[in-house]
């Protein structure tokens, strides 16, 4: 079997069960005719880009990190819904006025999405400061911050 039928076996067992560790996933692709390397696995896992997320019974399982894109989106959603104030762009800028004490959590939202132009953000107990690389980047990061508004 070669690289990309392992990757691919690996998705698959990684979308269709709780997988909580490197071992756990070796003896799955055993049992399928795959014996794999403990190095294998982790370069794998770091291909694929694996990220561990809580689990049913509370404890870490593998996951896609699409997943995780999604669970960081709908916490964006709910974030601006609860506690977006008004958001404003001045030229290379986008500030985001919040409630008190949201600020910080609006940042590290920010922080892990892909927002092209985005060089980083700079935050207070009520204000998210967006520093963007270009003015026409910043009109655009606030059009897709508006796209999660909906």
């Amino acid at each position: 079997m070669n690289k990309q039928m392992r990757l691919q076996m690996i998705t698959e067992l990684i979308s269709d069960q709780e997988v909580k560790t490197q071992e756990e996933l070796g003896q799955l692709l055993l049992e399928n005719g795959l014996p794999v390397t403990q190095a294998t696995i982790s370069r794998d896992i770091r291909e694929l880009k694996l990220v561990k997320v809580p689990s049913k019974d509370g404890s870490l399982k593998y996951s896609l990190k699409v997943d995780q894109d999604h669970l960081i989106t709908e916490k964006f959603r709910h974030k601006l819904k609860d506690a977006l104030i008004n958001i404003e762009v001045i030229n290379y800028f986008i500030i985001i006025k919040t409630l008190p004490g949201h600020a910080h959590s609006f940042g590290a939202l920010l922080d892990s999405m892909d927002l092209d132009g985005k060089a980083g953000t700079i935050c207070g107990n009520d204000t998210c400061l967006i520093i963007c690389r270009s003015p026409q980047e910043a009109l655009g990061i606030e059009e897709q911050l508006k796209v999660y508004q909906k």
